[in-house]
């Protein structure tokens, strides 16, 4: 089971990823595992171009398997709208397969 949870305040976000999805080796779980692996990784990298822009300042990008970490601070609205845009691929993932990811909103 990966769990991930988005924390939005005015000035950031701070998504984090815990879990595996593909533990038991299947098709669907490795399917899973891709589309999480993909969506985060687009985010941290969208996440480090804005920062070489100066548009955003990264407190956190910790990638491991199984514990992912990316938190930052903005105050440019135009980067929150990006990250919560490619959020929602966490959204539909778990709508897709409820038994193998969790994703909540604070």
């Amino acid at each position: 089971m990966t769990d991930i949870i988005l924390k939005k305040t005015k000035l950031g976000r701070e998504l984090t990823v815990k879990g595996h999805s593909g533990e038991d080796m299947t098709k669907a779980g490795s399917v899973v595992c891709a589309a999480i692996s993909t969506l985060t990784q687009t985010i941290a990298q969208n996440l480090y171009e804005y920062e070489d822009e100066g548009e955003v300042d990264i407190i956190d990008i910790t990638i491991k398997s199984g514990n992912t970490v990316l938190s930052y601070i903005t105050d440019n609205e135009n980067v929150n709208f990006l990250v919560d845009r490619i959020c929602k691929g966490f959204w539909l993932v778990s709508d897709c397969f409820p038994d193998r990811v969790t994703f909540d909103v604070i």
